[in-house]
């Protein structure tokens, strides 16, 4: 049987957006709609390509999600990875974000969570999975990456958790298996957000908010990915529950992180700024589900 031929209207194709029979009037409704009201840069408000037919591949995008952040606003957020040590953390966590954590970077990932500004995932899963990169290029490969997961309920209202869509991001880049499954939250717990970045509460909020499931077989080497990284408290309470279901959490990795946090140390990355060929040819290749996303064992 042939094919039903594609039938774009000519709004969408002038936005360069090729629609499937079922999807052409809503893809029609959305090129008519950015043609009078294009979409901006959520930082500096110029117009963006917003064509969202590349929401279709990339991990955390809709395929109707628009562009949200310009070019020239996007390299200025990833002038170079960063390594952090956290070491007043025991053990000492490894962080490699993309960016430093700074006030452009917290308002665009709390537009991605709670403004809606779905098409920011595309850009903030490149920042992390540079900082992925720096990672692996110090510590080396791991064997899975576990996302920093939401309450359910938190999760039902968002209709998303960010720290899996980053992890999808970093998994497609490195070839790694995302395994969300692996961790749960057992409680709800105020958002970090509340607290300031040296408050003990942040560390006393999340301990024991965390239960994983135990590896299975000769993987055992994880990663947990989060969004933002300030004191280090919802990581190292992840990490705990990590272990102590008989993990290894080799590092961890984010969008941006916050180098003066308390007892967090500033690493040197080796000669030459890590690049995501570079970590992808040290992690050997040996998973072949990259980005796939698995919902536990």
């Amino acid at each position: 049987m042939s094919e039903t031929p594609e039938r774009t209207p000519p709004r969408a194709r002038a936005a360069g957006i090729s629609c499937a029979p079922a999807r052409w009037p809503v893809a029609g409704a959305l090129a008519l709609l950015e043609a009078l009201w294009p979409s901006r840069c959520a930082l500096c408000g110029i117009a963006v390509d917003a064509a969202p037919a590349a929401g279709r591949s990339r991990p955390g995008l809709r395929w109707w999600d628009a562009a949200a952040l310009c070019p020239d606003c996007e390299a200025r957020l990833a002038a170079a990875p960063l390594l952090l040590s956290h070491d007043a953390l025991s053990p000492p966590l490894l962080v490699g974000a993309g960016s430093v954590n700074h006030p452009a970077l917290a308002e665009l990932v709390g537009a991605w969570k709670y403004r809606g500004r779905r098409g920011l995932a595309a850009p903030l899963g490149r920042l992390a999975a540079a900082g992925a990169a720096a990672a692996v290029a110090v510590a080396g490969g791991v064997d899975v990456l576990v996302p920093v997961p939401l309450h359910a309920r938190r999760h039902r209202t968002r209709g998303f958790n960010q720290a899996e869509v980053l992890a999808r991001a970093i998994g497609a880049e490195l070839g790694l298996p995302v395994r969300p499954g692996l961790l749960r939250r057992r409680r709800a717990t105020l958002q970090q957000a509340h607290f300031g970045g040296d408050d003990p509460r942040r560390r006393r909020n999340v301990a024991g908010a965390f239960a994983a499931r135990p590896p299975t077989g000769d993987l055992v080497r994880a990663a947990l990915v989060d969004d933002l990284v300030t004191s280090g408290a919802t990581l190292a309470a992840a990490a705990a529950a990590l272990r102590a279901a008989g993990w290894s959490v080799a590092w961890s990795a984010a969008a941006g992180a916050s180098p003066a946090a308390p007892g967090a140390v500033l690493l040197t990355l080796p000669q030459g700024t890590p690049t995501i060929a570079a970590a992808r040819a040290q992690d050997g290749g040996k998973t072949e589900d990259g980005g796939k996303t698995e919902g536990g064992r």
